[in-house]
């Protein structure tokens, strides 16, 4: 019998597959009208054209057997698609229009709806692992952040009761935060992890649009979250945390060193981290421009690490850097700096990569990687470009994850083999990747596994 997966870096709706979501929106549309201004906007700014899944939608509702295939199209996020964060929060905007808990962020939903309707797509992503061979899974669950402390509570209690009850898939919650402020969630979210049945709750992500939100912003709550975990091993929670997945407001030297500042603020695992191990060239062809600030967060890193980086060949002019930083003080913080890129920056943007490498490395973090959603949002469909091949050679602590099966339309064993086929692991070597997803679970990372086991060594040494 083959050994059972895990999966380590899922998104709650992003699971939901076309067919069982086209089912949904036809039972919805027995009920009410569906609100897609929020998606048709999304699309056609992304597209440049209308799109007719509203249309297609009634036409499957009324039995035309050409509707499927053709919603299928339009909801999956694929390689036709590739190279445009836009593009797929666009079409991932669908599953938001669809669904009542957007009503509910509304003010016009209802609770009870909310909770059948994720109990329903819970139950169908649970029976789809369960039959692709996942023993365990990390799902992530992004509630509206505009979403009351009360309905928060009683959204995320859903879920708890929905993941405690069902014995198909070994499975943890994993929160999404909003990263503007996480605070107020955060607190709910803590009392409820405290609480009876609160274990199913494993660790916190922050996901969705990751421009204009540094790491260093989270340096406070990153330590709520470490005095957390000190205070109550054994439900520590780990930190998960999107970042160098999407870099349009920054320069490549900043998207790097977003990773590396993640990493080193106690983050486990990072999610994509593709900033961290691509080709710099790919993403480097035209101007690039970031804000004051951010050059002079760059500048201080560059000072801070001038011996590790001066030794790997990346030149650091100290005057010229603290003249530049005097300039940019006196600059708005929001003031675009530019910069061009030539051969001689981009070797050193692939020396920059080594040395946070090295670093990621250091701190033990784990990097996610989901090749199908790394290639098509980042946009490139060559294998060998992928940055798992530096990652590995690097020596980096990595997991093989899926993230939005649903509307990628693809499947965790497909993910382990195509980077197996990448960068040529035997049978032996993708065993060895499957099984250490089960050392990267969020229990292990945070320290409350351990936590647990010893007092079972405890209880059992004092009986």
């Amino acid at each position: 019998m083959a050994e059972l997966l895990a999966d380590l870096h899922l998104h709650l709706y992003g699971c939901i597959r076309p067919d069982p979501f086209l089912a949904h929106l036809i039972r919805v549309r027995e009920e009410r009208e569906i609100d897609w201004t929020e998606y048709a906007e999304r699309f056609e700014a992304a597209f440049g054209f209308v799109s007719p899944l509203p249309e297609v939608v009634e036409r499957a509702r009324a039995g035309d057997p050409a509707a499927p295939e053709e919603f299928r199209n339009l909801f999956v996020f694929g390689d036709e698609d590739a190279g445009n964060f836009a593009r797929f929060q666009a079409k991932f905007s669908a599953i938001v229009c669809g669904s009542e808990m957007n009503l509910l962020r509304q003010g016009q939903g209802s609770l009870e709806r909310a909770w059948v309707e994720m109990a329903g797509f819970l139950g169908e992503i649970l029976h789809e692992q369960a039959r692709e061979g996942i023993g365990y899974s990390e799902i992530r669950s992004f509630l509206p952040p505009d979403l009351s402390s009360t309905l928060y509570e009683a959204a995320l209690g859903g879920l708890m009761h929905e993941i405690r009850g069902q014995t198909l898939v070994e499975s943890r919650l994993a929160p999404s935060l909003w990263r503007e402020d996480p605070w107020p969630h955060w607190r709910v979210l803590e009392k409820m992890v405290l609480a009876e049945g609160g274990d199913t709750i494993a660790a916190i992500d922050f996901c969705s649009v990751e421009e204009g939100h540094p790491p260093k912003r989270k340096v406070e709550f990153f330590a709520a979250v470490a005095e957390h975990n000190r205070r109550h091993p054994h439900r520590a929670l780990a930190i998960l945390y999107h970042v160098g997945e999407s870099f349009t407001d920054k320069s490549m030297e900043g998207a790097i060193r977003w990773v590396q500042e993640a990493a080193e603020l106690g983050v486990h695992r990072l999610g994509h981290a593709i900033a961290l191990g691509v080709d710099p060239a790919l993403y480097c062809a035209e101007d690039r421009s970031e804000s004051a600030e951010e050059r002079l967060d760059q500048i201080a890193y560059d000072l801070k690490h001038r011996a590790a980086l001066t030794q790997r060949g990346v030149p650091v002019d100290v005057d010229d850097l603290e003249a530049e930083r005097a300039r940019l003080r006196s600059a708005p913080a929001e003031a675009p700096v530019v910069y061009t890129y030539d051969e001689v920056r981009l070797a050193h943007l692939r020396a920059r990569q080594d040395f946070a490498m090295e670093r990621v490395r250091e701190t033990g973090a784990v990097i996610e990687v989901c090749p199908t959603s790394n290639r098509r949002i980042g946009g490139f469909s060559d294998p060998a470009a992928h940055p798992v091949h530096r990652f590995m050679a690097a020596g980096l602590r990595l997991v093989v994850a899926s993230d939005d099966p649903g509307i990628f339309d693809m499947r965790l064993a497909d993910e382990i083999r195509w980077v197996a086929e990448a960068v040529g692991l035997d049978d032996a070597g993708v065993a060895a990747l499957s099984r250490g997803a089960w050392d990267f679970r969020s229990e292990v990372l945070s320290g409350r596994l351990e936590a647990i086991e010893a007092s079972a060594r405890a209880d059992g040494d004092s009986g």
